[in-house]
């Protein structure tokens, strides 16, 4: 019994937090990229059809609507292992032991039977996004929340890294049984952090239990004055603009004449490392010189870098990237726009994090979040459409317009709203965050 008394006594420092914490984003979006990335190159590969192929991106419902289960993360746990913890050991556990028991499958052959572990598995994946969130708003005080952040979005490219190309690569060279225990290897990495770590007692819980406790628990937090307009106003202004932009770059580039190992090159190596290195710098950033100013600091910078890939959109970079000097430029305007996406992320995490409740933290975070990624889905699906009918050129003048108007937009919010909404979050004894 003392040594148990003594566990639970554990001080939670700084350096425990922030590296449970990484660790956790660290593995977040790794059964993501994997199916949704790797799993439908290797389907392709061993012959499955497109129609097939359909029915795995129809899976992406069970993904995009994780914010649906909030409500439940937040009114459900076990106290005696800590509320947000308790979810997190329960989810790691279930989606460990789903990733091995497809080492068996042939992925082709027993392609319905995968699908349904490939739902569990992203049930599963995401209660355990929505259970960090949670637990990070309940672990850090307002001013940490920049670099929480910028850990979040850094970890979260390495996530897909791991998840994506990484285990294309296993897969290429070790094979499928090969692939998937590394990737359950890596996400029961957590693991040992979280049976060590003491969760902070939950404080009470603003609505009560009912048949319509989680549809009040997902609407609470837009019915708060400001909330609304950050969530459906500020949000879209400040993401639209660059997340149409990156929709329409790798067409762009397919267009100059780029081949398609030297795009994967620039996108996804040199843009990945760029991006987690700005998310590192943005959370410093964003604790230095407040919220407001980060706002409009990594927008008005996206403009800008919006603006540098006119000369691609307009055509002028296609031949003429046989030069050593065009080709450079257009990879440093490209792998900026991708920085300053992930820095202009963190500054959106961490305001998503002053403004979660702590007694329903998982429904308030998730519910913002989940705004970025429906805007990024439609991105995606409408960014090329739309380029198709006005051009390359005239769509980036309008993305970078847009990020003007957004960073505008989400700074004048900042300065009204943030103060009050954080300050109505935070608990008690903690200041709110310097905007």
């Amino acid at each position: 019994m003392p040594q148990r008394q003594a566990r639970r006594n554990v001080p939670v420092t700084r350096a425990r937090t922030t590296t449970l914490l990484a660790a956790l984003y660290l593995v977040q979006d790794i059964a993501y990229s994997f199916f949704f990335l790797a799993l439908v190159v290797i389907l392709r590969r061993r012959g499955v059809s497109l129609e097939q192929l359909a029915l795995v991106n129809l899976l992406g419902l069970a993904w995009a609507g994780k914010f649906l289960l909030a409500p439940l993360v937040d009114r459900f746990g076990l106290p005696r292992l800590g509320h947000y913890r308790s979810w997190l050991l329960a989810t790691q556990l279930v989606t460990v032991a789903a990733l091995l028991s497809l080492i068996p499958l042939d992925p082709a052959g027993h392609l319905p039977l995968v699908l349904a572990v490939m739902t569990v598995v992203l049930l599963a994946s995401g209660a355990h996004e929505v259970a960090i969130g949670g637990l990070a708003v309940r672990l850090l005080p307002p001013g940490s929340r920049g670099v929480a952040g910028a850990l979040q979005t850094a970890a979260i490219s390495i996530s897909m890294v791991i998840g994506s190309s990484g285990s294309l690569l296993l897969y290429e060279h070790a094979g499928w049984g090969v692939a998937l225990a590394v990737l359950a290897a890596v996400f029961a990495l957590p693991l040992a952090l979280l049976l060590r770590f003491p969760e902070p007692p939950a404080p009470a819980r603003p609505f009560a239990p009912g048949r319509a406790g989680a549809a009040h628990g997902l609407l609470s937090f837009p019915r708060r004055p400001g909330a609304a307009r950050w969530m459906l106003l500020v949000i879209p202004l400040y993401t639209c603009g660059v997340y149409v932009a990156e929709a329409v770059v790798p067409t762009m580039l397919v267009d100059a004449h780029w081949s398609l190992s030297r795009i994967a090159l620039v996108q996804g190596t040199l843009g990945g490392l760029a991006a987690t290195a700005a998310a590192l710098g943005a959370g410093v950033v964003t604790a230095r010189v407040g919220r407001g100013t980060a706002l409009l600091l990594f927008g008005l910078a996206q403009s800008c870098a919006l603006l540098g890939l006119l000369p691609l959109a307009g055509g002028g970079d296609t031949r003429a990237l046989a030069g050593a000097s065009a080709a450079l430029l257009t990879t440093a305007v490209v792998v900026a726009v991708q920085a300053l996406n992930t820095a202009a992320s963190t500054a959106v995490y961490t305001i998503a994090m002053d403004l979660s409740r702590p007694g329903t933290a998982a429904t308030d975070f998730a519910v913002q979040v989940a705004v970025l990624g429906i805007l990024r889905l439609a991105a995606n699906s409408t960014g090329l459409a739309l380029a198709g009918l006005l051009g390359y050129l005239p769509l980036i003048a309008a993305s970078s317009a847009a990020a003007a108007a957004g960073a505008l937009a989400a700074a004048g919010w900042a300065r009204t709203h943030h103060p009050r909404l954080a300050a109505a979050a935070a608990p008690a004894d903690n200041r709110p965050a310097t905007v």
